[in-house]
């Protein structure tokens, strides 16, 4: 019998989010934020390219540095990101905004032989010197910075020292590129003039860009093949979750929920002798220290939430490790959206209806990973509608060939719809073929390069896309 009351701690399992959110225009409510202390080196102002795999926080990162009423906290939080006196704006997000063109304004700019780097250069000259009196028409805007670009390097150097000397820095953020066009080659063209961009800016001392960016998206070198450009790639930083934070980030959810929050944070204190204290300067109950820190002890609470097993016995694993072992993408990540997703599934589920020792059981823990799958494959399935084509509910089981995924058919459905506007082609297929393909599925994290050339796939995405294994978990059909 749990020591936690199941009702009530059920409920609090039924408040987190079951799917990413979408573009809102204000950041998660600040008492189910929580900052890994992993994340402070990517967010410092110095670190201009961060990378993170779909769900792992970049477009929130990106949300919250924007407000600046978000930063100080942000900075007691993470005192190593040195962010205390820093000032963000953003360069360009999936939000519409005046401060930025939208993606059709930027594919007219580039139709009227505007290169990439100039469109950037003229986004971050007007966010950090916050001129007015600029025309309202991009096209325009970019001729005054090209008329004047010299007295305006010499605004943005002598506004480079005038923080320097402040011990300020203002910060341009840059997130969602994917949304930046619609086509592949043109967002390729696009990341490579905003890399460009963040070389010139490494030699300012308080003016920088920040540029959250998908880890497959630096996958082809032709984005960085200017002279400098190993400077900023060989400079990037992850937005990695391991399992202490991850259920650090279910700890803070849990402690903060109006429904079986008080519940949790009691058990805590009465069964494991964990105080929780509200943050002096708002209304958040903070994770004790040592929950944060010791693993052992998060998986002592976390199996009083859910039974100490996957099964009837010690040999059919433990929830604490088994559930984002399930989770991981085929390089080891995990994706918090979808550990957050397959708990919030694992509490809705029916298995639970003649459940009453635990909040949740194992076998909605099987569920919730199931559900967390197809939110994946729904995610990738939005961007790269091939990869449904060349996956979906196939008759085969991993490992296995490559081959055995293709078919004459399978190919022109993928041609088919690679030629239809608007689609982002996989970036290696005109070059290779389908051979180019499954390299492209492997950097997305998809699949698995076995030893013998056989290819595996974690079951984040084979239940999706429902495939199957050998004493695996089901998949969805």
């Amino acid at each position: 019998m749990s020591v936690f009351p199941v009702d009530a701690l059920r409920q609090a399992f039924l408040t987190l989010p079951k799917q990413p959110r979408q573009s809102d225009s204000e950041p998660i409510e600040l008492r189910y934020f929580y900052a890994p202390l992993s994340h402070a080196k990517a967010l410092h102002p110095d670190n201009m390219l961060v990378e993170g795999v779909y769900g792992a926080g970049k477009s929130e990162w990106c949300l919250q540095l924007s407000k600046l009423e978000r930063l100080g906290l942000i900075a007691t939080f993470l005192p190593r990101s040195e962010l205390e006196n820093a000032d963000c704006s953003i360069g360009f997000s999936q939000m519409l905004s005046t401060n930025y063109p939208s993606k059709e304004s930027i594919v007219k700019l580039l139709n009227n032989n505007i290169d990439a780097q100039t469109i950037w250069n003229t986004i971050i000259a007007l966010a950090v010197l916050e001129q007015t009196g600029h025309p309202n028409n991009w096209n325009d805007k970019i001729n005054y910075y090209e008329k004047y670009i010299d007295d305006i390097n010499n605004s943005l150097q002598c506004k480079d020292d005038e923080l320097y000397a402040l011990n300020k820095k203002h910060i341009v953020l840059f997130d969602a590129l994917n949304y930046a066009a619609d086509d592949n080659k043109t967002i390729k063209k696009l990341l490579k003039g905003l890399l460009q961009a963040a070389l010139k800016f490494r030699s300012f001392r308080a003016i920088r860009l920040k540029i959250f960016i998908r880890p497959d998206m630096l996958e082809d070198s032709s984005v960085y093949s200017f002279a400098g450009g190993s400077k900023v790639i060989n400079n990037k930083f992850s937005l990695e979750w391991n399992n202490l934070e991850l259920f650090n980030l279910l700890w803070q959810y849990l402690g903060n929920s109006a429904e079986g929050g008080k519940e949790f944070r009691d058990g805590c204190e009465q069964h494991f002798n964990q105080s929780w204290n509200k943050h002096p300067n708002s209304n958040i109950w903070q994770i004790p220290d040592e929950m944060r820190r010791n693993e052992a002890l998060q998986r002592e609470i976390f199996h009083e939430l859910t039974g100490e097993w996957m099964g009837d016995t010690p040999k059919s694993g433990y929830p604490y490790l088994w559930l984002p072992n399930h989770l991981e993408d085929s390089h080891g990540k995990v994706s918090p959206c979808s550990f957050l997703a397959a708990l919030h599934e694992a509490a809705a589920t029916d298995d639970l209806i003649e459940e009453q020792q635990y909040p949740l059981n194992y076998q909605a823990l099987r569920k919730g990973v199931q559900k967390a799958s197809q939110m994946q494959v729904r995610i990738f399935n939005e961007n790269y509608r091939w990869i449904e084509i060349l996956l979906k509910e196939k008759d085969i089981s991993f490992p296995c060939e490559f081959s055995e995924l293709e078919s004459f058919e399978t190919r022109s459905k993928i041609e088919e719809i690679i030629n239809e506007p608007g689609t982002i082609p996989p970036p290696s297929y005109s070059a290779q073929g389908f051979e180019g393909i499954k390299q492209d599925l492997v950097d997305l994290g998809i699949f698995q390069l076995m030893h013998d050339g056989r290819i595996n796939m974690p079951d984040v995405y084979r239940l999706g896309y429902g495939l199957g294994r050998k004493g695996g978990v089901k998949p969805v059909r």
